[in-house]
């Protein structure tokens, strides 16, 4: 809810602990850049990101944009109604998913500026599909309700092998509790061993 990163580059709330930001650091070996959203900490939920653009909420002010363009990503603030990006979009660099209740002309903005195709499903029967799944280059982790052929459809679509799981004891909404690019992950302390083991199978690092 909280972080949003790059293989470079990662935001995290303004007010952010210095053992937070360190250990984001540290684990994900990235850049640090606190910002706000809307004025918010709820910097994952309102933020869709990949190594090519970022997609920010209509909230955003002026400011928080400018110190966003400073890593370089391409910049795209939605007038879309379902402003919360981090819950209605997932993407790596391969590819992406997106809530069916989007307008195509505002996807195919996004698309342009994250440089992927985002394709409109479900997960497990949500359409906020950004909470219900996390995908690298590496691979993805999804929803423990979503079924079979979700997950080979995830597959087809993120151009990787993944698995479905939960984090912080249970939770199925896995984008809530990781931040994870290709060099690591963070979760929730509440994750359990046997969550971290099949969350660090389902991206690809082991």
């Amino acid at each position: 809810m909280f972080v949003k990163t790059t293989d470079t580059v990662s935001l995290v709330p303004v007010d952010s602990m210095e053992k937070f930001t360190k250990k984001i650091s540290e684990v994900l070996k990235t850049e640090i850049v606190k910002i706000t959203i809307g004025e918010s900490n709820l910097v994952g939920s309102y933020t869709a990101i990949n190594n090519n653009g970022m997609i920010i909420p209509n909230i955003a002010r002026e400011n928080e944009i400018r110190e966003i363009k400073k890593t370089g990503l391409n910049v795209l603030k939605s007038t879309a109604k379902f402003n919360a990006h981090g819950n209605n979009i997932c993407t790596n660099n391969k590819c992406g998913v997106i809530n069916p209740h989007i307008p195509e002309p505002q996807r195919k903005t996004m698309e342009d500026v994250l440089g992927v195709e985002l394709i409109p499903m479900t997960i497990a029967k949500h359409t906020t599909v950004g909470s219900c799944v996390i995908a690298t280059d590496n691979g993805f982790l999804a929803h423990y309700q979503a079924s079979e052929d979700e997950v080979k459809q995830l597959e087809e679509i993120f151009k990787v092998k993944g698995n479905k799981g939960t984090v912080n004891m249970g939770t199925g909404f896995v984008s809530v509790g990781l931040a994870v690019n290709k060099n690591g992950y963070v979760a929730g302390e509440k994750t359990s061993a046997y969550e971290l083991g099949r969350v660090e199978e389902a991206l690809g690092f082991i």
